[in-house]
C-alpha cells in the first residue's frame, strides 16, 4: 500500500488482497488523506480482492469527505479483478462511491467534486 500525491489530490493505492485484517491499516491511511484536506482518490487498479470490511472503510471515508467538502472517488483499471468487481456488483456501490475508470480521470473528478453527490 502506498500513497501518492497529485498536487492537491491524495491517491491511496490499494494493491493485492484486502480484508478484515488489513482494513484497519486502510482506515488509518484514509484518515491521513482526509486530514490533508484535498481531494482523495482510492486506486483499486492493483487490488485483487476486497471484502465488505474494506468497502465499509471506503464508505466511511467517503461520508467524512462529503461532510468536509472534499472530493472523493474510487478508481479501477480497464480490467477490474473479479474479486473486486464482484463485491462492487453485489453491494451496488458503484453509483454511491463513485467508481471511475482510470487514475487521471479520477484525479480530475476528485479535484472538481466539491463533496456533494452529483
Amino acid at each position: 500500500m502506498l500513497d501518492e500525491t497529485a498536487g492537491d489530490v491524495v491517491v491511496v493505492v490499494v494493491e493485492g488482497e484486502h480484508d478484515i485484517y488489513t482494513a484497519p491499516t486502510l482506515r488509518e491511511r484514509l484518515d491521513e488523506a482526509l486530514g490533508r484536506g484535498g481531494g482523495i482518490v482510492v486506486d483499486l487498479t492493483a487490488a485483487t480482492f476486497v471484502d465488505s470490511s474494506v468497502l465499509g472503510a471506503l464508505l466511511d471515508a467517503r461520508r467524512r469527505a462529503i461532510e468536509a467538502g472534499q472530493g472523493y472517488v474510487v478508481c479501477v483499471g480497464d480490467a477490474v479483478e473479479p474479486g473486486v468487481q464482484r463485491i462492487l456488483d453485489i453491494t451496488g456501490l458503484v453509483p454511491v462511491l463513485p467508481v471511475i475508470q482510470g487514475r487521471e480521470e479520477a484525479i480530475t473528478a476528485a479535484r472538481s467534486t466539491n463533496g456533494t453527490s452529483e
